[in-house]
C-alpha cells in the first residue's frame, strides 16, 4: 500500500503506464460540462431571455439569448441582441464588448454583452 501510496514505481514500469492510461481517459471520456467551470456570465437560462451579472471590476454584463439558435457571429445578430437588451431593461445601451457563447455543437445561442460605463 505504501508504493502505491508514495508511487515509488519506475517510469515505464506497468503500473506507470497505467496511471497514464487512467489519467488519459479521464481527461478524455469525461465530457466537459460535468465540470461546470463557466463563468456566471457564459450560463444560459432556460426560461429567461436576459441575465444581468456583475464582474470583479463592478461592470454590468448581460447574457442575452437568441430567439433562434445560428451559426455565425455576424453585426445583425449584434444588432438584433443589442435591441432586445434595449427592450428589455428600457432604455438604450452602448455595448463596449460582445462574447459569443456556443453550445457544444457550435450553435450561437446568446451573447454575453458589457455595459460602458
Amino acid at each position: 500500500m505504501k508504493r502505491f501510496l508514495l508511487w515509488t514505481f519506475d517510469r515505464g514500469s506497468f503500473q506507470w503506464d497505467i496511471l497514464c492510461l487512467l489519467i488519459l481517459a479521464f481527461l478524455f471520456l469525461i465530457p466537459r460540462d460535468r465540470f461546470k467551470d463557466l463563468p456566471d456570465y457564459m450560463k444560459v437560462s432556460a426560461t429567461e431571455t436576459v441575465l444581468k451579472t456583475v464582474d470583479r471590476n463592478g461592470n454590468a454584463i448581460f447574457t442575452v439569448k437568441l430567439d433562434e439558435p445560428c451559426l455565425f457571429d455576424t453585426d445583425n445578430t449584434r444588432k438584433l441582441i443589442v435591441g432586445t437588451l434595449e427592450a428589455s431593461i428600457g432604455k438604450p445601451i452602448a455595448a463596449s464588448r460582445f462574447q459569443p457563447i456556443r453550445d457544444r455543437t457550435g450553435r450561437l445561442i446568446a451573447y454575453a454583452v458589457w455595459k460602458e460605463r
